[in-house]
């Protein structure tokens, strides 16, 4: 199979968050009316397990390619920062309580999915204004970087993969790229030293690159020289391998773990930081294939990014069935620049 996954691990960065993210003003939330407010976005989940190694003989062509036939056909909105719920309900043709009936998971949550009810109209067909993003500045936020598109009513999503190197990788590039679809992988500079074909691999399949670190170590411990050379050692890795590319400008915390120091010195160094809307947990120990399969639709709305890795056999064989759901309900892919940046 294709992963020989990176052991990581870590311990205290939760409280490390916690510490920041208290000291930051609250996270805008998504309103049910004028009047009232819902509790602040929460603090994005962090990784401290580690991933077992597994042996799989599947392989991506092997795996069924139908939808499941359980496969939710109803159409979703990722909330916007100070949505008003009853905007959308007007917008979409139903009430606020059969919206709230669809979602009994329903926290308000900026960047979270909601499921509209069947004979809602689709969101690309409100008449309501779109938000106002003429540029990436403009766009929601949050404690992993930047996590939706420009554009949230359009079925589009973007695929992304932090990688380091397992030998599969390449198989996962070119099955991309003959299903049509351009990925965004964001690598880690010490494997690819080692395997600095993967560059090429990336670039002959039309995917897209972004940095992802050095060393994939917890940047919140890191000294601001220390943060500066792990993005700049990898760009420069890079560029030993594939003369002329370049990560510039997505960049992808290791864990997601940020802070304003951090978001700054990447800004100086050309990087905008990227987080996602949807975290596969395909990372997560033990994690099956169905619950990957689970976590990605119950939660996909336009403009989504799905963050990925090359970490567990079971994402490989949950994506097939992943992208021809979505190809199923509508959905076309895109890189993460295309998703984030608006056209000028």
């Amino acid at each position: 199979m294709y992963v020989r996954g990176v052991l990581l691990s870590l311990s205290g960065l939760a409280l490390l968050l916690v510490l920041w993210l208290t000291s930051e003003s609250p996270a805008p939330t998504v309103q049910l009316f004028p009047a009232q407010t819902v509790v602040a976005l929460p603090i994005a989940e962090v990784i401290t397990t580690a991933v077992n190694l597994a042996q799989s003989a599947t392989t991506v062509e092997a795996v069924a390619q139908e939808p499941a036939a359980e496969e939710d056909l109803r159409d979703s909105y990722c909330l916007w920062p100070d949505d008003i719920l009853g905007d959308i309900a007007v917008a979409a043709g139903v009430s606020v309580e059969s919206i709230l009936a669809a979602n009994p998971d329903y926290t308000g949550y900026a960047g979270s999915s909601i499921f509209l009810p069947l004979g809602s109209i689709p969101p690309d067909q409100w008449t309501i204004p779109r938000p106002v993003v003429p540029t990436i500045d403009q766009l929601p936020f949050g404690v992993s970087g930047y996590y939706i598109g420009y554009d949230n009513r359009t079925k589009r999503v973007a695929l992304s993969f932090d990688i380091g190197y397992v030998p599969e990788n390449h198989e996962l590039m070119r099955w991309l790229a003959d299903q049509g679809i351009h990925a965004t992988f964001l690598v880690m500079g010490d494997p690819i030293s080692r395997h600095p074909e993967v560059i090429d691999h990336i670039l002959a399949n039309g995917h897209e690159l972004g940095n992802h670190s050095f060393a994939h170590a917890n940047m919140l411990t890191h000294s601001p020289n220390d943060i500066r050379g792990e993005l700049k050692l990898t760009e420069k890795v890079v560029q030993d391998a594939h003369p002329g590319v370049t990560t510039k400008p997505l960049f992808r915390a290791p864990f997601g773990a940020i802070n304003p120091s951090i978001v700054q010195i990447a800004a100086e160094e050309g990087y905008r930081v990227i987080g996602w809307t949807i975290d596969s947990r395909d990372w997560n120990e033990g994690i099956t294939a169905d619950k990957i399969y689970d976590q990605v639709t119950k939660n996909i709305c336009p403009g989504a990014i799905v963050a990925m890795h090359d970490v567990n056999p079971a994402s490989k064989e949950a994506l097939p069935r992943i992208i021809a759901h979505l190809r199923h309900i509508g959905y076309s892919f895109a890189t993460v620049s295309e998703l984030l940046f608006p056209p000028q």
